[in-house]
């Protein structure tokens, strides 16, 4: 399907993806779900399960290209990493590409239909993965099906692994649901409207975080009952990102929330253009989000504008902030951005065609980007 179509048709508010990370609340120190803990994987859409875009190694230093190699149909899909350095991502042709850090394909698994969203790695090498049709594969690392189950909506959102490997899933009709590491169901939580590309996230607590195209982002309890939800001016495409002591999370009108835990509005920020992009927070809880006009936005943890860094087309990708407070931006102007802290360019990278997936960075330094040329990209020296 060619990104030309995609602008005419419905799917526009997905292209955030990029999809995605997320942390559970757990004391096991060997559970590669504490991305933090295990530096050298890449497991989830926004790294964690806290979905704060953040990790804890530096990026690249410069915008070397290291090698591309092509798939079948564009990739929209957000990378995934695991912790021998796999590179996992999706297509619109229905493949997931498993490919070596040298740019070597392992195997490809044919999912039958469209792949939008990003992969998700269990502690176990198990790899999640949705499709456009509503179709959830569990594939072990060599690709084989492991199992499937089917949703009653279309999956362009990325699955979140919790705790005890409990898998949650939000869907096109309206369903956050939960399923067992076996594919059994165990409950949906229905909101008021559909699910496109809001990937669930887990709190320290438990607490699920997804919003919806009801104009609310919901927090239900690991058990899926209703903790809250608030309302928000415009639909959710995008992932909640949890920080200290703040739910962030922005609305296609192009607002910004900071929700407390206890479901009272913080603050909220025009963000000045539409947005479809996730947050990512910084060390020192520096909000960024990409919008329409093309703008990489930083917010301060106040709610008052920081910096605004101009790229020159749409940004629908969502920024990845290392370890140095390097922030990485993909753009449809077909160029990787790395901004300072203070909103200075470091370096770009030029690919040609619009990227509407999000980077993933390696515990090497790498970057990772999907085009709609085809091509999975990694820069790096």
């Amino acid at each position: 399907m060619k990104i030309n179509t995609m602008i005419a048709g419905i799917l526009i508010p997905f292209f955030c993806l990029a999809i995605t990370p997320v942390m559970v609340c757990t004391t096991s120190q060997n559970n590669p779900v504490y991305a933090e803990e295990t530096a050298n994987v890449f497991p989830f859409f926004r790294y964690n399960l806290l979905r704060t875009g953040r990790v804890p190694f530096p990026g690249p230093s410069s915008e070397k290209p290291k090698w591309s190699i092509s798939s079948a149909g564009e990739i929209w899909s957000s990378p995934v990493i695991d912790a021998d350095g796999i590179i996992y991502v999706g297509s619109t042709d229905g493949s997931l590409l498993a490919i070596t850090p040298k740019g070597k394909a392992l195997w490809s698994f044919k999912a039958g239909d469209e792949i939008f969203a990003a992969p998700a790695i269990g502690a176990d090498g198990v790899i999640y993965i949705g499709t456009a049709s509503g179709r959830f594969y569990a594939l072990t690392p060599d690709g084989k099906v492991k199992w499937k189950f089917q949703f009653g909506g279309a999956l362009h959102s990325s699955p979140a692994i919790g705790d005890k490997g409990i898998l949650y899933v939000s869907s096109f009709d309206g369903k956050l649901s939960a399923i067992t590491n076996n594919g059994r169901l165990l409950w949906s939580y229905k909101t008021e409207a559909s699910i496109m590309t809001s990937s669930p996230a887990i709190g320290k607590d438990n607490t699920i975080y997804v919003g919806s195209w009801d104009k609310r982002l919901h927090a239900v309890n690991q058990d899926g009952t209703f903790k809250w939800s608030i309302e928000t001016e415009g639909k959710i495409d995008s992932t909640p990102a949890i920080g200290n002591d703040s739910v962030y999370i922005g609305d296609m009108n192009g607002k910004l929330y900071a929700v407390n835990f206890d479901g009272k509005l913080k603050w909220g920020f025009d963000l000045g253009s539409r947005t479809h992009s996730s947050p990512a927070v910084g060390a020192d809880e520096t909000i960024y989000m990409g919008t329409q006009d093309g703008n990489l936005v930083a917010v301060n943890k106040d709610g008052t504008l920081k910096w605004k860094f101009k790229t020159e087309n749409s940004i629908t990708a969502s920024p990845l902030v290392d370890s140095n407070n390097v922030v990485y931006i993909s753009s449809w102007d077909g160029k990787v951005y790395a901004i300072n802290n203070d909103g200075t360019l470091k370096w770009s990278a030029t690919i040609g065609e619009p990227l509407l997936s999000s980077p993933a960075i390696d515990s090497k330094g790498t970057l990772y980007v999907g085009c709609v040329d085809w091509r999975l990209f990694a820069i790096g020296e």
